[in-house]
């Protein structure tokens, strides 16, 4: 590979698409036994570089968009398990630094429109929950003493089936993209399955939910067995979850045509709701991949990426725009894994197991990367990534230093982008739905945890047992194994303690780059972090976490 020109834009425009489940092998340049053909991301690949070893932070939704968005691994923060509830008050801690302030503060034009599902600071009802304006029994549905989510608890073992019954959805939310370095916002709270199904637009719903719609209390996600439904809760007269989809899109496309028009550099993150479930592709594209509902929405999405990019190469802007497309976790066992794998199509791309899961198919993103002016067009890394990554990398763009406090765990691959031979990181840390920790470093993995820890284990779990789960219990070599079949941990155990001492490492000193060492986030309120009771230090190091977060 030649040397690309390391002279670029001081400040280029940054155009950063986030699907949602959407597996490796969903996209054709990544996959060439793919069921169907992605010619939008296809096309934006031939004119940038490929990332084939690209990881989310954790194989679940809410957690990986923190990685994303701060550079900290998400394990570090308050929420050490599973995904928020759409009525959740914010994750994102008060006092941490964004990707989105940190461009802010350096003059971009900063939007987010799509997919939150970090929390918001709602305003809530003074008398408390509603239940009557929606129909709702309070014997049918007792409130319960806590709630996950709420008062500072992360914990996600109190989860109560009614969602956003207490919202003043009258009142501006208090916390949430604005105060997070976005100038403009136009979000759900969660996915387009979870209430409250409201569109917030600068921190104010959209309409006041009247109704309690949708079809299950629990939706089952870990089969495709309800992939066209929805969880019940509070919902708007004009709420359409099938026209979901090109109602961001329209926004999407408006709020760039803005951005393209203005005089300052922007910085845009899409993240799209699709191809999350309910599996619902408009009209247009039904049918249109031949392997049914998920696919054609696959290819929804693919299409919404070229307009995107269509709209950025109208203005001029292609060669000073940094076009990131990846996922926030590997794709859902909503798609119909079996049903696709019967047809020939492998969302995970021969990488074992999928979203929620410890093992690739969980974490192991599509990660295409545009920029003429830095990335060489047409090609390929095998290199490490960590969707983390995204704000050092920037930071390097720009010439200006992350503060000590932020960015923990984000390493610059600026110099990969330019075509570097060398890798920019050495090891990568994912999480998976349960919270267990894997830890990668050159083709070692080690798993901490006793299986996938994903939706079938999390469900079949018997109460009491979670503590023992986690511990390191998994050695694969990828280069040999990429399947993950042949467990080495009792063939290695010099590579056991060597991986081992260096996750704990990362883990105590709350950060994985070189600086100061920072806090971590209890699990509040109970100081629960049982994923790492391994650790021989596992009580000094939960009691040193910073547990009264402004």
């Amino acid at each position: 590979m030649t040397q690309a020109s390391t002279h670029h834009s001081t400040r280029p425009n940054v155009l950063l698409i986030l699907a949602d489940d959407l597996g490796q092998g969903d996209v054709s340049c990544f996959n060439s036994d793919a069921g169907w053909k992605t010619p939008h991301m296809d096309r934006l690949a031939e004119q940038g570089m490929r990332f084939f070893d690209s990881h989310a932070t954790c194989a679940l939704c809410t957690p990986s968009r923190y990685g994303l968005l701060t550079g900290r691994y998400n394990w570090r923060s308050r929420l050490k398990r599973l995904v928020l509830p759409g009525d959740s008050e914010s994750l994102i801690e008060k006092d941490r630094l964004t990707l989105a302030q940190f461009l802010s503060d350096r003059g971009y034009t900063t939007a987010v429109v799509g997919k939150w599902h970090l929390g918001l600071d709602w305003q809530l009802l003074e008398q408390g929950d509603d239940l009557e304006r929606y129909g709702l029994s309070a014997q049918d549905h007792p409130i319960p003493e806590s709630r996950f989510g709420r008062a500072g608890n992360f914990a996600a073992d109190q989860q109560w089936e009614v969602e956003g019954a207490d919202i003043d959805y009258t009142k501006p939310i208090k916390f949430g993209p604005n105060q997070l370095g976005f100038d403009y916002s136009f979000i759900t709270a969660a996915s387009h399955d979870q209430p409250p199904f409201v569109y917030i637009e600068n921190g104010q719903a959209q309409g006041i939910p009247t109704k309690f719609g949708g079809d299950q209390w629990v939706l089952d996600r870990a089969s495709s067995a309800q992939w066209d439904q929805i969880q019940k809760g509070p919902m708007t007269d004009d709420f359409d979850v099938t026209q979901l989809p090109q109602d961001f899109q329209d926004k999407a496309l408006e709020v760039l045509e803005g951005m393209l028009a203005g005089e300052d550099p922007w910085f845009l993150y899409i993240p799209s709701h699709l191809v999350h479930g309910p599996i619902v592709p408009g009209a247009s594209w039904q049918g249109r991949s031949g392997l049914g509902p998920y696919g054609d929405f696959v290819l929804q999405f693919d299409e919404y990426v070229g307009q995107l990019i269509d709209a950025v190469d109208r203005a001029g802007q292609t060669d000073n725009t940094l076009v990131i497309v990846t996922s926030d976790n590997g794709v859902s066992p909503v798609a119909g894994l079996e049903d696709l794998a019967a047809k020939g199509h492998d969302p995970s791309n021969g990488w074992r197991g999928a979203k929620a899961d410890i093992w690739e198919g969980g974490h192991r993103e599509p990660l295409i990367v545009r920029w003429p002016e830095v990335v060489e067009a047409n090609t390929t890394s095998d290199h490490l990534i960590s969707h983390s990554d995204v704000f050092a990398t920037l930071a390097e763009v720009l010439g200006e230093e992350v503060p000590e406090t932020a960015a923990e765990d984000s390493v610059s691959q600026l110099p990969v982008l330019q075509g570097s031979s060398e890798p920019a990181r050495e090891d990568v840390v994912a999480s998976s739905g349960g919270g267990g920790l894997a830890i990668r470093k050159g083709d070692w993995k080690l798993e901490c945890v006793i299986d996938g820890d994903g939706f079938s284990s999390l469900m079949a779990q018997p109460a009491g047992e979670e503590p023992t789960r986690y511990r390191p219990a998994q050695l694969y070599n990828l280069a040999d194994d990429p399947g993950e079949q042949d467990n080495l941990f009792e063939e290695h155990p010099a590579k056991v303690t060597e991986l081992t001492q260096l996750l704990s490492e990362h883990i105590r000193r709350g950060r994985s780059t070189p600086g100061q060492p920072q806090p971590n986030d209890a699990g509040t309120p109970k100081n629960r972090w049982m994923q790492i009771a391994w650790m021989e230090d596992a009580d000094s190091v939960i009691a040193e976490c910073r547990a009264d977060l402004p």
